[in-house]
């Protein structure tokens, strides 16, 4: 009877992510909605649920609390290779400078693009902008979305691959 409920559970956290539109939810809600099962143990049959059918969850943290974003091989068409590019761009300062970008020094940054690539990034919570705090970070969406793209993506080798690119013009 025990193993009918889990899998019922699993069935039931399973149709919840794949129909989620965000694409993420909390680890929090995850733990409520696998009641008193083995949270691993249901997380990890989830885990080989989707990738059964060719999907991917990723665990991030952001802003303290701890997401499970659903992902699939390959690029969203939905982004340019210019919006790729400067998330990939933000995505690095993040990581090598602060976390905590302010919004002046992006507009700075990213004068030309910003009303095309950094809003829509905005705008798909790629990015997430808070005015409050006049700062930018990178949403587990943005997180996401690159791992199928860049690896391990640092500041230093992409200003080397922009070097290359302008000494061969």
């Amino acid at each position: 009877m025990e193993l009918e409920n889990v899998e019922e559970v699993i069935r039931n956290v399973t149709k919840i992510i794949l129909t989620n539109p965000q694409k993420m939810i909390r680890e929090e809600d995850l733990k409520n909605l696998s009641r008193d099962f083995n949270f691993d143990f249901v997380m990890s049959q989830i885990y080989v649920k989707l990738q059964d059918i060719g999907f991917e969850l990723i665990k991030t943290t952001f802003l303290e609390q701890k997401f499970y974003i659903l992902t699939s091989e390959g690029k969203d068409d939905n982004v340019t290779p210019s919006q790729y590019g400067t998330l990939a761009l933000i995505v690095a300062l993040s990581k090598e400078v602060d976390e905590n970008i302010k919004i002046e020094d992006l507009k700075e940054i990213f004068a030309e693009t910003w009303d095309s690539d950094i809003q829509f990034l905005i705008d798909n919570d790629y990015l997430r902008k808070f005015e409050e705090l006049g700062i930018i970070k990178v949403a587990p969406l943005g997180k996401a979305i690159m791992k199928n793209i860049i690896g391990d993506i640092q500041l230093k080798n992409l200003l080397e691959l922009f070097k290359e690119d302008h000494q061969n013009e």
